[in-house]
């Protein structure tokens, strides 16, 4: 018999070193699970009130009779209600605004936490002037029933979304729309013009992106066309890890399929079968790239003159909402806020 020491040696290496190669893809594949489920279960805890039970003193459900033709919508999906609703200046801003221009229309502030009115709400009290604002609660789940989201939603896949406060409203604005038609929009857009006379519309946000900060879909065959594209779309395509898939994304898709094109661009009414398009001077004259620009008051009067033809502005809150406006000062936000909801900008005292 002949001996290899040198052979046997060398075997026995290989086997300890693949079975620490083995250890390693073992302990790293853990760890990549344990990350994930840390990352879901952390972000499960910011929709849990929507699984909670109506209180007897919570604000009024939504009763779908009170939803009068072309109303406006605005959502809110946080969970930081537990000491009565609250909104922030700017969330109040943006419902003024569209109060004040829209007299004749109805506005509906939908909210997901079963809270209740805070008497202690500056903010809130406000509301109490305008006969056309209507602050209210709709169960999440229920609020579902008996439509292409009911699925989706009973499957509590949300819960699974790196971003659920945001995607869940993403997911209100397209549900609310296909119910009721009308506008939605979001709580840190300011309107400048009235949405009376308006419908079916949307507006670009950059030249390869359509827009899902403001949305209005009749009830007319065209809008219920976009409606039920957008909302299969949403429940079909649904991607927990990418913030605006779920949101732009859907409507974008939903047009290029109903206007039959890839360029955001080429978008006409024409095209689009009567749908509107409208371009990013109606709401993002101002790109999210140069958002700062609402805040600079060494640049104010060129904004200004950018924002002159805009139905409304939206100030990117994702990434301005820790940047301050100072009272007093020429910065442009600060400047249009003044102007279009003057009862909430009379509320902060330094900064707004």
């Amino acid at each position: 018999m002949i001996c290899c020491p040198n052979l046997k040696r060398n075997l026995t290496f290989r086997i300890i070193f693949l079975l620490l190669i083995s250890l390693v893809i073992v302990y790293n594949l853990n760890f990549l699970i344990n990350i994930d489920q840390f990352l879901n279960s952390s972000q499960k805890h910011l929709i849990s009130c929507y699984f909670e039970e109506k209180h007897d003193n919570s604000l009024p459900e939504l009763n779908p009779k009170e939803v009068t033709k072309n109303s406006i919508f605005f959502v809110e999906t946080s969970c930081n209600h537990k000491n009565g609703i609250s909104l922030s200046l700017r969330q109040g801003c943006a419902i003024e605004s569209a109060a004040n221009l829209n007299p004749n229309l109805n506005i509906f502030v939908l909210f997901v936490a079963p809270s209740y009115i805070n008497n202690e709400s500056d903010i809130i009290n406000r509301f109490k002037m305008y006969k056309n604002v209507n602050l209210r609660y709709i169960n999440f789940v229920n609020y579902s029933h008996n439509t292409p989201l009911q699925d989706f939603v009973a499957s509590n896949t949300i819960s699974t979304s790196q971003w659920p406060v945001s995607h869940t409203s993403d997911l209100l604005r397209f549900l609310t729309l296909w119910k009721f038609g009308g506008t939605y929009l979001d709580l840190d857009v300011v309107l400048m013009k009235s949405l009376e006379g308006l419908s079916n519309f949307a507006s670009i946000e950059s030249n390869t992106s359509v827009a899902s900060l403001v949305l209005n879909f009749d009830v007319d065959e065209i809008g219920r066309a976009v409606a039920n594209t957008s909302i299969n779309d949403f429940a079909s395509n649904y991607c927990n890890n990418d913030w605006g898939y779920n949101g732009p994304g859907v409507i974008t898709r939903t047009l290029e399929k109903i206007c039959e094109t890839n360029l955001v661009t080429d978008m006409n009414k024409q095209k689009c079968k009567g749908f509107t398009v409208l371009g990013t001077e109606a709401f993002c004259p101002i790109s999210w790239t140069d958002w700062q620009l609402y805040f600079n008051p060494n640049t104010s009067d060129e904004v200004m003159v950018k924002l002159k033809d805009s139905i409304g502005i939206h100030v990117w809150n994702l990434h301005s909402k820790h940047t301050v406006i100072n009272i007093g000062s020429k910065q442009p936000y600060g400047l249009v806020a003044k102007k279009y909801c003057p009862i909430n900008f009379s509320l902060a005292k330094y900064v707004f």
